[in-house]
């Protein structure tokens, strides 16, 4: 239910079958809008009358921690509105009645920086393994890393890129090892973050083709930069027997057969077939880092599909397993200043009102909601005066780089500057740019006489 200004109650009545219909994510927004409706509304009306918990592991592996704070400022719904329950020494702990009180129960089992220890990351994967935590949503944030030398770089003996933690004997617990055993019983997996997803920053080939010596990845593959995805990497590890450390092997099974996944080559790569145990692929929520708002609504649409109240991921998702609700349209299409573009009048400066291609932005080229969404409660947010730099993109940064160099003029260098052009007319706005960085203002494009 909903309230007006007046405090006056407004019943909305509805089944559960006629919210799975309206749920097909295309029509939900306009159906909100039409009823009055916000989300704490609409997650009310999707009460479940299973009070069991779905649980969310949340991981960091090579992070910086960004997609952590995305999540902690979101607002709409916030971190509160949705979690109802921590745990501690593998024990949930209940939270404060959460406001969103039809929300199935979500208990934030494990998150490195969020619990109030670090040191159960071991016992955390074994009662997953073991099926206490069942469901739960698996939440990768930040790169994987190459620890079993696929690629042929040679670690000292014993030594590794990055650690989860410790077994209960003391030895070090790879993150590699930790997310891939979580994988195996995960109902849904989220990749957050340009890091956990393509790779981002920290797999950049630097313009030459050359990758660091960690051969960073992100769990999905990355085809322009020819990237492999973690589960596509876990499979070849395997295959080769490479999976040990210490002595130990610590990668036993093939990710694909465990999960009863079609390994498949396929564009954009055999990571995006990997399937959870519900029968769903890998879920990004691109950006470095995307807002809070968009992880927090993404993991709730999980939520809910755990729980028989929503569409399956798998039937809102775009080539690049992105939910279209939020990457469906380029930043471009959701810029204010997509207007200016169309008539080939573009910035100088920064601060500038006109169009920013001409100081680099790749808007054109991603698929994002920033500039409509922004930030922080609809404040904010890099495109509010910046320029898109692709973050939510395969290829990012290499192919976007240098972010800030204004382009050498609209050439239409892909299909959807093709397309663009064809329906605004951006040859002229392309003469227009032409001209006016040589006079160093923004120009408008002469209207042509009509005979």
């Amino acid at each position: 239910m909903s309230k007006d200004t007046q405090g006056k109650e407004v019943k909305v009545r509805i089944s559960r079958r006629d919210f799975m219909k309206i749920a097909s994510i295309t029509g939900l927004t306009a159906w909100m809008v039409e009823k009055g409706l916000t989300w704490k509304d609409l997650f009310n009306m999707a009460a479940s009358t299973d009070n069991d918990p779905v649980n969310v592991i949340w991981t960091g592996n090579g992070w910086c921690g960004g997609n952590t704070i995305a999540f902690i400022d979101a607002m709409n719904p916030a971190v509160e509105d949705v979690i109802t329950e921590v745990t501690f020494n593998l024990q949930p702990i209940p939270l404060r009645t959460p406001s969103i009180s039809g929300l199935p129960n979500v208990n934030l089992v494990y998150h490195p920086i969020l619990m109030p220890q670090d040191d159960v990351a071991y016992p955390t994967m074994e009662a997953a393994l073991a099926g206490d935590f069942d469901p739960y949503v698996l939440v990768v944030e930040g790169t994987m890393f190459d620890e079993f030398g696929l690629y042929g770089y040679t670690k000292p003996d014993g030594s590794f890129w990055c650690s989860a933690g410790r077994t209960p004997g003391g030895h070090v617990l790879l993150c590699d090892e930790f997310v891939f055993n979580l994988m195996k019983n995960a109902a849904l997996v989220y990749a957050t973050g340009a890091c956990a997803t393509y790779g981002g920053i920290p797999a950049t080939t630097n313009g030459l083709g050359y990758r660091s010596p960690t051969y960073a990845m992100g769990m999905l593959d990355d085809p322009y930069r020819g990237i492999m995805g973690f589960p596509a990497y876990l499979h070849e590890v395997y295959s080769k027997g490479l999976g040990t450390f210490r002595g130990e092997t610590v990668i036993d099974e093939d990710i694909y057969a465990v999960t009863n996944s079609p390994y498949n080559t396929s564009y954009p790569g055999p990571s995006y077939h990997w399937q959870s145990k519900l029968g769903q692929p890998i879920i990004a929520i691109a950006a470095d880092p995307p807002a809070g708002d968009w992880i927090m609504r993404t993991l709730v649409a999980g939520v809910l599909y755990a729980k028989g109240l929503a569409p399956a991921p798998n039937t809102y998702l775009d080539v690049f397993n992105r939910p279209k609700f939020f990457y469906g349209n380029e930043t471009h299409q959701n810029c204010p200043r997509a207007g200016f573009f169309a008539q080939g009048i573009f910035a100088q400066n920064f601060g500038d009102p006109q169009c920013t291609y001409s100081l680099g932005c790749k808007g054109t080229e991603a698929n994002s909601p920033a500039p409509r969404l922004g930030w922080i409660g609809g404040v904010g947010g890099c495109t509010r005066g910046g320029v898109c730099i692709a973050c939510t993109a395969p290829g990012f940064p290499d192919l976007y780089e240098p972010f800030y160099a204004p382009p050498n003029a609209p050439t239409l260098p892909s299909t959807t500057l093709l397309a663009a052009a064809v329906a605004a007319g951006i040859i002229v706005g392309a003469g227009s740019y032409a001209l006016s960085r040589r006079r160093g203002k923004p120009s408008v494009p002469k209207t042509k006489e009509v005979s």
